[in-house]
């Protein structure tokens, strides 16, 4: 590969995407500009993994060296609306994701998924279903934890990345193209990012900007946003439903049906996967696959095999067999509202944390139907609270972790289930949603115990 620029700006010195960014670059005979709003001090473990010599910092700044550059490329966490970045474009100047960058420099043919919730476990579903595609090299990256840049040295020409793909990382793309492009579901999120639904939406969407007559893009059915967008994608469009028999793959409790081809994708009677999320979930990967050519009995047996990832709807073993559900990867109502409708029994629910401007409305109806004690934490505790001032509802409000576990222990028996299912993000309180869920756990296990 080749790069025709004489300097490149990486403006977001993250440790993932932005260092891995720079690593690629200094492959290369050019002058790297690296801003970050952080000082060197802050930075001085990432800079020490980079050869300094090649490159120019600008670090505790606004950032104004980039615009001496030709092209700047984004970490996901950099709003493509910056004052900064505004007058680069008015120069001139491309600026473009990591993703974008990295499809640039790839021959790979892509299988992209996004959606509010449901990415990981569908991105990590695919890979493991095409993990053994004949003759074939698949890759999984993204927004799952490995930048797209990291892996592109390792593939030839027309082997594939499944990549999982956030609005961060789709704000700020322009040529990238998915050959399968999956969207999952659709709620409003990260708008303290995006400033607006209509942002968020458009952001979303670049998915399908590229494609063509020749490509795929797969929909949730179900989900009245994501018909009404299929009217808008040049790509041959596949549905998804468990509700409408016009949908292209029909789920149901027993199986996901391929009408066109008539053949049954998954047997969901072998499959451990809980919630009808989890089911529309495997059914997308299910699907991808098969389109990307792989057989239906490695299909299903990947399925089989797999197991979701802790902190999602993860059951918390403990003395007392009680049924404890960690789902703290919950980070919007949204997906509260899977973990909720996939539980038949009555809940004592552990919600709240990092207020970001979330609708909780939509939460009220199961909430009051299923659960019998909420127990609330973090900065949207008063809020969430404030729905059910004039219901019957239990509503314990505290401030640790620690004792949101120990009432729900308190409050728990045998004919009920403690779920820890926030839908909100974790930073007020803790570094992630895994921390949230490993002191969750670890408390529940201590009293118990």
């Amino acid at each position: 590969m080749t790069l025709d620029y004489q300097k490149i700006a990486v403006l977001g010195f993250s440790p993932r995407t932005g260092l891995e960014v720079v690593k690629y670059l200094s492959k290369f005979d050019l002058d790297i500009i690296v801003a970050d709003s952080k000082n060197r001090e802050d930075l001085r473990d990432l800079i020490a993994q980079v050869d300094s010599r090649k490159i120019e910092f600008d670090l505790g700044t606004n950032g104004r060296q980039i615009l001496e550059s030709e092209l700047i490329i984004l970490s996901p966490g950099v709003p493509y609306d910056l004052e900064i970045l505004k007058t680069a474009r008015k120069r001139g100047i491309e600026t473009i994701s990591e993703i974008e960058f990295a499809f640039r420099q790839s021959d790979s043919e892509i299988i992209a998924v996004t959606g509010t919730n449901g990415k990981t476990t569908t991105a990590e579903l695919l890979g493991l279903m095409l993990s053994d595609l004949d003759g074939v090299q698949v890759k999984v990256a993204g927004n799952i934890g490995i930048p797209f840049i990291s892996i592109i040295d390792q593939l030839r020409s027309g082997e594939k990345v499944i990549l999982e793909l956030s609005s961060f990382q789709l704000e700020a793309v322009k040529q990238f193209k998915a050959k399968i492009a999956l969207y999952l579901n659709y709620s409003p999120d990260h708008l303290d990012r995006h400033h607006s639904e209509d942002n968020y939406q458009k952001a979303k969407k670049n998915i399908f900007s590229n494609q063509k007559e020749t490509d795929f893009a797969i929909l949730n059915f179900d989900d009245p946003y994501l018909l009404d967008l299929k009217d808008e994608i040049k790509a041959s469009v596949l549905g998804i439903s468990s509700e409408s028999r016009k949908a292209d793959l029909l789920i149901s409790k027993k199986e996901a049906y391929f009408k066109k081809d008539e053949l049954k994708l998954l047997d969901f009677k072998k499959i451990d996967l809980p919630g009808e999320h989890n089911r529309k979930n495997a059914a997308f990967a299910a699907l991808a696959a098969y389109l990307a050519g792989q057989k239906v009995e490695k299909i299903q047996r990947a399925a089989e095999n797999y197991k979701l990832q802790s902190h999602r709807m993860e059951i918390v073993k403990n003395a007392e067999d009680y049924l404890i559900i960690d789902d703290s990867k919950a980070t919007n109502p949204d997906a509260t509202l899977k973990a909720l409708a996939s539980i038949e029994q009555d809940i004592i629910l552990i919600a709240g944390g990092q207020d970001r401007s979330a609708d909780f409305s939509e939460l009220v109806p199961l909430i009051k139907e299923k659960v019998k004690t909420l127990i609330l934490i973090g900065e949207t505790a008063d809020k969430i609270a404030s729905f059910f001032a004039d219901s019957k509802l239990e509503i314990v409000k505290v401030t640790t972790m620690e004792a949101a576990a120990q009432i729900g222990i308190e409050s728990l028996s045998r004919d009920k289930v403690l779920l820890l299912s926030p839908a909100c993000p974790s930073w007020d309180m803790f570094s992630s949603y895994k921390e949230r869920g490993e002191i969750f756990q670890e408390n529940i296990i201590k009293n118990i115990d």
